[in-house]
């Protein structure tokens, strides 16, 4: 009898499995797709996915209630956002989020961050670009704490850090930005709302012969030296890990930092603004643009 009865235990065990939604805040943009099919590729369990990108609020509320999924995987901030609004009592796994802390994460969130580790790029810096004495930043409400924790460690390797902190209608302090060795870009919302201000920042930047390190290959064009980014399909397969060790009841860090990166050296712009750069350092870039 008693093993007739756990017999039937184990198996409404089985019959009964988690209901996992993919959330994508907008699947044309290209890092959001490259996390979802690295992940759907990657989990081994029965998935939905949605692509909210030009749904209205009500339809996304209405699509959450009736789905009713125990586990949420939501890709970028505005996924997030809603999954935590409407459905905050479900697990939340997140990525691409720019600075998760600057939101209330509940018990039942998790996540990649979209920032690398900071000791990590301090490296990566400290080694090709080994002059460096001197960086500059621009962050705002949103990104305070990313900028002060990168300003923290960055004096336990020798670096100063220059920062202005900027709002919607500020204009950048150029003297003072360009008073450092370098400027280190990172992905604050404020900056990055207007693009043609980005571009004429890096156009000044260029004509002072300042080097830019920055978070995404796309800069490459406008720039950049230096781009140490995320491997966005590791963050999909880092997401899809976790989601599995909580479903097997397997202990996992909450948050991690992503496990993946991708470090591009342009040296022909390096050449052009005659930078001196650590040569022996290279080995350490995945891409070196000649």
């Amino acid at each position: 009898m008693k093993f007739i009865l756990s017999t039937l235990l184990l198996l409404s065990v089985s019959l009964y499995a988690e209901t996992i939604l993919v959330m994508n805040s907008n699947a044309k943009v290209e890092r959001y797709k490259s996390m979802e099919n690295a992940f759907t590729k990657d989990i081994d369990k029965k998935f939905k996915r949605i692509d909210i990108g030009n749904m209205s609020k009500d339809k996304i509320k209405e699509y959450l209630y009736d789905e009713y999924p125990d586990i949420v995987y939501a890709i970028g901030t505005k996924a997030y956002q809603y999954a935590s609004k409407y459905i905050p009592e479900k697990k939340i796994f997140f990525s691409s989020i720019v600075n998760y802390k600057r939101f209330k994460i509940g018990k039942k969130c998790f996540g990649v961050s979209n920032e690398l580790h900071t000791g990590m790029k301090l490296t990566l810096v400290k080694s090709l670009l080994n002059q460096t004495k001197t960086l500059s930043m621009i962050y705002s409400r949103y990104t305070k704490n990313i900028y002060e924790n990168f300003k923290e460690e960055a004096q336990d390797v020798g670096i100063k850090v220059i920062g202005q902190k900027i709002d919607e209608d500020d204009t950048f302090d150029m003297p003072k930005l360009q008073s450092a060795d370098a400027f280190v870009m990172i992905a604050d919302p404020v900056l990055l709302k207007d693009e043609v201000k980005v571009k004429a920042f890096y156009k000044m930047m260029k004509k002072a012969n300042k080097p830019i390190v920055a978070y995404h290959p796309l800069y490459i064009k406008y720039g950049a030296v230096l781009v140490i980014s995320v491997d966005t399909p590791t963050v999909g397969r880092q997401v899809s890990s976790m989601i599995k060790s909580d479903i097997a009841g397997a202990e996992f860090t909450s948050v991690q930092v992503p496990i993946g990166s991708k470090v591009i050296f342009n040296q022909r712009e390096a050449k052009r603004m005659k930078l001196n750069y650590n040569k022996s350092a290279l080995g350490i870039v995945n891409k070196v643009i000649k």
